[in-house]
């Protein structure tokens, strides 16, 4: 044999050795591995349908719609802060008012639902950043604005909550606003004094 057919032959050797001992080692571990929160668990893709639907309503600027999947005390977090200093809006009104207000203040003339992932989960017990149990569904998605005639373009991820009667209750927003408060010429959540 020549010494390039006996160096394949080791090669190969070598290779299906690895294999052999990552594949064990893998299996070893995977029938070891427990699940990180025991408490949490996926929930019923239902609910992603849901959250999917919400988001086409609120990006197609049909706030009544979206609106009226939400429950009378639903609670509305805004990305501009922590959970204890973010702005929140309380209740079905307070939402309705400030989001058809916005439309018609706030120069966006069209949004975009588009490239979104749905991950609805079941949380067993009270959530630590919440204090909610039940139901959420994490939402990723891209959002196309036209603001002012400015193109903007930004991942956001919503985090709806719902209730035992499927309504949402609870959002829960994080995206980075840099670009929308530049194309708006203003920070809308700005608190005046």
């Amino acid at each position: 044999m020549n010494s390039t057919r006996k160096l394949f032959v080791l090669c190969g050797i070598i290779i299906s050795f690895c294999l052999m001992t990552s594949t064990a080692s893998y299996a070893q571990a995977a029938n070891k591995a427990k699940p990180v929160n025991p408490n949490v668990e996926i929930a019923s893709p239902e609910y992603s349908k849901l959250a999917a639907e919400a988001l086409t309503y609120l990006t197609s600027l049909d706030i009544d719609k979206w609106v009226s999947l939400m429950s009378d005390d639903v609670e509305f977090n805004f990305p501009d802060g922590d959970e204890s200093t973010r702005t929140k809006l309380t209740g079905k009104k307070a939402v309705d008012d400030w989001w058809n207000n916005w439309k018609k203040t706030s120069g966006v003339k069209s949004m975009t639902f588009e490239k979104h992932v749905e991950i609805p989960v079941n949380s067993k017990e009270a959530n630590p950043s919440t204090g909610l149990s039940g139901v959420s569904v994490i939402c990723y998605y891209s959002n196309n604005m036209d603001i002012n005639g400015t193109p903007v373009r930004i991942r956001m991820n919503f985090t709806a909550h719902f209730n035992k009667d499927k309504k949402i209750d609870r959002y829960f927003t994080y995206y980075d606003r840099t670009k929308i408060v530049k194309a708006m010429g203003a920070n809308i959540l700005e608190k005046k004094n």
